[in-house]
C-alpha cells in the first residue's frame, strides 16, 4: 500500500473557536461588557489556540471602524482591534471572518445586487421570512465593496494570521438582475442555456475567490485562506473541491451534528478530503441545535465524542459558538469546551506527522450530474456499512490514486467513462479488488457494462422488490432464507467461468394498484434464472443497489452481506475484533518517521429523541475489547493514551492483538 505522505504546508492549531457575532443593527448595547483581559483568560484556560473572530457579520455590521462598510451602530470602540491583541498577549491565533455574500445591509441599501431567480424573486429570505438571508450577487459592483472592505482590513490588522470568508456561492441558475445579464451577454453566454449559465457562474465564484486570496496573500504569505460554502464531495474532479484546492491553504469542515448536517457528513466529508492534501478542521457547535441558538448547550458526552471523532479522522477541531452581544463569553459554555480540549491537548505529540491507512476506496456515486438524494443515499450507505464494520476507508473521486487501496468499492451507480475503464483495468492488473453493485459499471450511456466484469447488463430487474437466495456455505452458512430486498435492482446474465454466490428469488407478482396481497410486499415464490451475487475472479458484482438500501432501510442483513463479500476480497483485513459492537468505530493511522501506528476507538449511539434531532447523551463504556491490528512486522510495545499505559500484546500471523480495558467515548492506542 501506498503511504506516501500528501502535501501539507500549513500548520493549524487544533483546538479552535469559531467565534460567531451576527449581530443585528437593532441591539443596542453592542461590546458593552467586553474586557480584553477576562476575554483571553477565558480561552486560555479552555486550552484554546485560535479564536476566529469576526469583522463583518451577515447583518453587513463591522465591528471595527470602517471607512468602507458600516460599523454597527451601537458599537463605540474597535471591537475586532481589541479580540485580536488580547488574543495575541494571549499566544493564541485570531484569523478573521469575513461575510460575503449575505450582507442584510446592503441587500437594503443595493436591492438592484441581489441575486433574481426565474421567477423575478429574489433568492433567499423573502419580505415577510422570519428566519434566512439574502443573496448577494457576485457579477455586480457588491464584489468589489467586499474585496474592498477586506483590502481595508488587511491594512489596518495585519499582519493577520488568516481569513475566514464564509457563504462564498451563488444560485448558478439565478441571472435575472441587469449585472448578470449584461456580463453574460457580453460574454457570448445565452441566458437561456441553463448548462452554460452555470459554467459561467461557477467560473464567477472562482474568479471572486482567486483574487481575495492573491489579496490575502499579497499581504501576509504565511496567512491562512478558507471559503466557507465551497467544499464538494463529487465524484467528478472538475465540480470537487480537488479544482479549487490551490485556493485554499487548508479545509473546514463545517459539520454540526444537530443542525442540518446529521452524524453521517462529518466522515463521509473527512474521508474525502484526506485525499486532497491540505490540512483539515472539523467544525461543530456548542448549542443544542444549530448556530444562533442562544441559552442551549448540548451534553458533554456529545460534544466529547464530535471533537474526538475529527481527532480520529486527521483533523484540528474548532468549536462554534456565538459571542453575547455585550461581548462576554460564556463561562458554563468554555468549562464544557476545557473538558474536551484539556483531554486532547495531551494527545497531541502523538498525533503529528500522521497518514492515514485506508483499505477500501469508495469511489463517489455523487456527482453534480445526477440524481443527488439517491447517489448521496448510496455513498452514506456505503459510509455506515464500513464504520460498522469497521474497515478503514476514504471516499474518492475518479483523479484519485486507485493504487492506494486493496479494494476498490463502487455503490449502485457509478458509471465508467472511458477514462476510468483505463484507471480500473491497470487497478486490476495490479492486484486491486472491485466490489460493484446494481447500475456501477455501466457505459454513460447506460445500456452495457463498460468493461468485462463477467456479467451482461440486460436491464432493470423485473420485480421490485425481489428476493436474495444465497446458495448454501457460501454467505449465510446457517441459512438460505430468502431476503428482501427492497430497491429495485438490475437484471444481469453471467458469462462462461463465474462463480454464482446467490440467485434472485421472484416474488408471485410484484405489487401495483390492481393487483396485491396483504400489507407490503408479495412473499417469495420462486428461486429464477437471474443470478444476484457473481464472483469473476477480484471482481464481485451484486444486481441490487445495497448501499442505498441500506441507508434507507438500515437492514442488519445487507451489511452482514457486503462485509462477507469484502472478506472473500480482502482475507487479511487491517482491523479484527470478535467483540467490537457496531456501534463502534475505528480509524488507523501511520507515523512513518517514528514507525507507529495509531488507532483510534470511538463509541456514542445518537438517538432520534426530537422530531428531526439525534442526541448523544450517556457514556456507553466499551470494556474488555479484544482487538487486532495487522501490522505485518514486530510490535514492540502497544500504550492505550493519553496516560501512556502500557498493554499486553501478542502477535499471530501478522496481527498484534491486545484487550483494551475500557473506552469511554474515545480510546486511542499507539502500536510501536
Amino acid at each position: 500500500m501506498d503511504l506516501e505522505a500528501p502535501r501539507q504546508s500549513l500548520v493549524l492549531p487544533a483546538r479552535q473557536i469559531h467565534l460567531d457575532f451576527h449581530t443585528a443593527p437593532d441591539i443596542p448595547d453592542v461590546g458593552r461588557d467586553f474586557d480584553p483581559d477576562e476575554f483571553a483568560q477565558i480561552l486560555k484556560d479552555s486550552h484554546v489556540n485560535s479564536v476566529t473572530v469576526f469583522a463583518k457579520c451577515h447583518h453587513g455590521m463591522s465591528y471595527y471602524p470602517t471607512s468602507v462598510g458600516i460599523m454597527h451602530p451601537s458599537l463605540s470602540f474597535d471591537l475586532l482591534g481589541r479580540m485580536i491583541d488580547s488574543l495575541h498577549r494571549a499566544g493564541i491565533r485570531a484569523p478573521i471572518y469575513i461575510s460575503v455574500c449575505w450582507d442584510e445591509y446592503m441587500a437594503d441599501q443595493h436591492p438592484e445586487w441581489l441575486q433574481v431567480d426565474h421567477n423575478g424573486c429574489f433568492v433567499g429570505k423573502r419580505p415577510f421570512d422570519v428566519y434566512g438571508w439574502r443573496l448577494l450577487d457576485l457579477a455586480s459592483p457588491y464584489a468589489e465593496y467586499v474585496l474592498s472592505q477586506t483590502e481595508e482590513i488587511l491594512r489596518l490588522y495585519g499582519p493577520i494570521d488568516g481569513i475566514f470568508f464564509d457563504i462564498v456561492f451563488q444560485d448558478l441558475q439565478a441571472i435575472w438582475n441587469r449585472w448578470r445579464i449584461k456580463r453574460l451577454r457580453g460574454d457570448g453566454v445565452d441566458p437561456r442555456d441553463t448548462e452554460s449559465v452555470a459554467r459561467w457562474g461557477l467560473q464567477l465564484e472562482r474568479a471572486f475567490m482567486a483574487r481575495a486570496y492573491s489579496l490575502v496573500k499579497q499581504s501576509n504569505p504565511e496567512a491562512s485562506v478558507f471559503f466557507n460554502g465551497r467544499l464538494r464531495v463529487d465524484r467528478d474532479p472538475s465540480r470537487s473541491s480537488r479544482s479549487e484546492s490551490h485556493l485554499f491553504t487548508h479545509f473546514e469542515i463545517e459539520s454540526l451534528p444537530t443542525g442540518r448536517w446529521g452524524y453521517n457528513h462529518f466522515p463521509l466529508f473527512a474521508s474525502f478530503f484526506q485525499t486532497l492534501g491540505l490540512p483539515l478542521v472539523g467544525m461543530t457547535g456548542i448549542f443544542h441545535t444549530s448556530w444562533g441558538d442562544f441559552g442551549s448547550l448540548k451534553p458533554q458526552t456529545a460534544l466529547d465524542y464530535e471533537c474526538s471523532r475529527m481527532v480520529a479522522f486527521g483533523a484540528a477541531c474548532s468549536i462554534g459558538d456565538q459571542l453575547h452581544p455585550r461581548g462576554r463569553l460564556d463561562a458554563t459554555a468554555y468549562q464544557q469546551i476545557s473538558r474536551v480540549y484539556s483531554r486532547l491537548e495531551r494527545l497531541e505529540t502523538w498525533l503529528q506527522g500522521l497518514q492515514p491507512v485506508p483499505e477500501i476506496g469508495v469511489l463517489l456515486a455523487q456527482t453534480a450530474n445526477g440524481h443527488q438524494s439517491t447517489a448521496r443515499d448510496s455513498d452514506e450507505g456505503a459510509l455506515r456499512m464500513l464504520l460498522e464494520l469497521h474497515h478503514t476507508f476514504q471516499f474518492i473521486d475518479s483523479a484519485a490514486d486507485f493504487s492506494r487501496y486493496k479494494l476498490l468499492l463502487l455503490p449502485d451507480d457509478v458509471p465508467l467513462t472511458n477514462d476510468l475503464v483505463d484507471k480500473v483495468t491497470e487497478y486490476l492488473a495490479t492486484g486491486g479488488k472491485l466490489l460493484l453493485t446494481h447500475r456501477s459499471g455501466l457505459n454513460p450511456e447506460g445500456d452495457r457494462f463498460a468493461m468485462n466484469f463477467g456479467v451482461e447488463y440486460l436491464g432493470l430487474a423485473p420485480h421490485n422488490p425481489d428476493y436474495l437466495v444465497p446458495l448454501p456455505k457460501l454467505l449465510w452458512p446457517e441459512t438460505t432464507y430468502p431476503l428482501v430486498l427492497y430497491e429495485r435492482g438490475s437484471r444481469v446474465s453471467p458469462n462462461i467461468g463465474c462463480e454464482i454466490l446467490a440467485m434472485v428469488g421472484y416474488p408471485y407478482f410484484t405489487r401495483s394498484f390492481d393487483r396485491y396481497m396483504s400489507h407490503r410486499q408479495t412473499p417469495f415464490h420462486s428461486v429464477s434464472d437471474d443470478p444476484a451475487i457473481i464472483r469473476h475472479g477480484s471482481v464481485i458484482y451484486c444486481h441490487t443497489p445495497f448501499f442505498r438500501a441500506y441507508r434507507r432501510y438500515a437492514v442488519p442483513a445487507y451489511r452482514h452481506i457486503i462485509g462477507q463479500l469484502i472478506n472473500l476480497l480482502l482475507p487479511d483485513r487491517l482491523i479484527q475484533s470478535p467483540n467490537l459492537p457496531t456501534t463502534a468505530e475505528v480509524t488507523v493511522w501511520y507515523n512513518a518517521h517514528h514507525d507507529y501506528y495509531i488507532l483510534h476507538i470511538l463509541h456514542a449511539v445518537p438517538q432520534r429523541r426530537g422530531s428531526e434531532l439525534d442526541i448523544i447523551e450517556d457514556v456507553l463504556p466499551l470494556r474488555d475489547i479484544r482487538l487486532g491490528l495487522r501490522t505485518n512486522r514486530q510490535t514492540r510495545t502497544v500504550m492505550l493514551l493519553p496516560d501512556a499505559v502500557v498493554l499486553e500484546s501478542s502477535q499471530v500471523d501478522g496481527v498484534t492483538w491486545v484487550t483494551v480495558p475500557e473506552v469511554r467515548v474515545h480510546g486511542v492506542l499507539v502500536f510501536s
